[in-house]
């Protein structure tokens, strides 16, 4: 399957999936669900913290490709666990802000010779201020199973939006470039959700 073919069945995944939840019931079965789907699409910090994941992994390449979202998404669901339970978990909205920020940084530094490790500490640390948040805004009408299951496979769907922007870049040299400086544009946004929390 081609980048080109990945992209469309993402897309549309998510124009499927959109109206939908739109359409649903907030009181309804599936509430939890639905509302765990779209949280983290709704969420600009969080969209952006979870589409640049996807996009570092395909710039640092190898284990990359698999660990970093697998990372992000394991530490996600076990913070989750603690927003739910009501766990005060400090500074989880300046590290979700500082997540848009660093991981723009690293799309515009990361190669397929840095080293994984450090971006791999950093992302699961995002993964858990993003999780808390997640868990920490439950509706109290829904299932909480229901609506961690939808976080994390909207989480995923990111992840893999990012994974195939990455992958249809490295087709082109100006391509990896223009990637290059949509890290700085990530990363300016990060600055700009890091005063809007502080000044909040």
């Amino acid at each position: 399957m081609t980048p080109v073919t990945i992209l469309r069945t993402v897309i549309t995944f998510l124009i499927v999936l959109l109206p939908r939840a739109a359409a649903a019931h907030l009181d309804g079965s599936d509430a939890g669900l639905l509302n765990g789907l779209m949280h983290p699409v709704f969420g600009p910090d969080h969209l952006i913290a979870m589409v640049s994941v996807g996009v570092v992994s395909v710039q640092l390449g190898g284990a990359s490709l698999w660990r970093l979202p697998l990372a992000f998404v394991s530490a996600m669901t076990a913070a989750a666990a603690l927003g739910i339970a009501q766990i005060p978990l400090p500074h989880t909205e300046l590290g979700i802000a500082a997540s848009v920020v660093v991981l723009g940084i690293a799309i515009l530094v990361a190669h397929s010779r840095t080293s994984a490790w450090p971006i791999l500490v950093l992302v699961l640390l995002f993964g858990t201020c993003h999780g808390y948040a997640h868990g920490l805004e439950i509706p109290k009408s829904v299932s909480p199973a229901l609506y961690a299951l939808g976080f994390v496979i909207g989480t995923a769907v990111l992840h893999i939006a990012g994974l195939v922007i990455g992958e249809i870049a490295s087709l082109r040299s100006w391509l990896w470039r223009g990637l290059r400086l949509a890290g700085v544009a990530v990363a300016a946004s990060g600055v700009l959700f890091v005063a809007q929390t502080v000044v909040v």
